[in-house]
């Protein structure tokens, strides 16, 4: 009998520990697997269209791939975006600028450019050069949550706020009588919106810093890792191709 107990024991042990390993496996597993996306659906950085992607979109796709990564991806509304990557551990949001009041809420991985800001309308109208020239606009467009919509505020301009999507219909139908945005971003949606006239641009206000970001809680992101991974896309010319593609040179440095 004794015997037979020390047999059952050794065996229960060995169930125990199976059983404990499993577990952890399993753990790991899953946390490998919680790298989440969170973005907004817009055609030009992150679009749920298989066709194009977005420049971001494609950019950091082929990071995780190097990386070895299969992210989950959301498309929310951009505030809300926002906040769940706040809010989520593991979680990523791009392309996000790196500002003060955004400084101290996420982890920021590496900086993919910068763009140009400035005031946009059609070559029609008189160019917006000025804040004092802003002030005589009916009506100016810019997205909402933004750093642009923050420097409006800022001067005290009067602004209409919408979806990255909105934007360029809303200037093409006369809705809205010139957007404030980055320039690169005004190149493309107007040239996949297939509008009609030409954009004239403004003077630079603003040069704003694009980022990828994460979660405070993300202890599946390395930095370092994810430095090495933007740096073996530029090296490889894939980058460059993606800024051929979508902005075709005008993307800013």
């Amino acid at each position: 009998m004794k015997h037979q107990s020390s047999f059952l024991d050794t065996w229960r042990n060995i169930l125990l520990f199976a059983f404990t390993f499993l577990i952890l496996f399993s753990y790991r597993a899953i946390a490998a697997d919680d790298l989440v996306f969170f973005l907004e659906d817009e055609p030009i950085y992150t679009s749920s269209d298989p066709t194009s992607p977005g420049f971001f979109m494609e950019v950091v796709l082929e990071m995780t791939t190097q990386m070895g990564m299969t992210p989950k991806i959301k498309f929310l509304p951009w505030k809300r975006a926002q906040l769940m990557a706040i809010e989520t551990p593991n979680a990523v949001i791009f392309p996000l600028t790196r500002t003060e009041s955004r400084e101290k809420k996420y982890n920021w991985i590496c900086k993919v450019f910068d763009v140009p800001v400035m005031f946009i309308n059609k070559k029609i109208e008189a160019r917006i050069n000025t804040i004092e020239q802003a002030r005589k606009i009916r009506a100016i467009g810019v997205i909402l949550g933004t750093p642009q919509e923050e420097f409006l505020e800022m001067h005290g301009l009067s602004y209409i706020t919408m979806a990255g999507k909105e934007l360029y219909s809303k200037l093409s139908s006369n809705w809205l009588d010139a957007i404030y945005t980055a320039k690169p971003e005004a190149l493309l949606g107007w040239r996949k919106g297939n509008h009609d006239g030409e954009l004239q641009f403004g003077q630079t206000h603003q040069t704003l810093p694009l980022w990828i970001a994460t979660s405070k809680h993300s202890d599946q992101i390395d930095p370092l890792e994810w430095s090495k991974a933007l740096a073996q896309v530029k090296r490889s010319g894939y980058f460059k191709q993606m800024v051929e593609k979508y902005f075709g040179g005008g993307a800013g440095s």
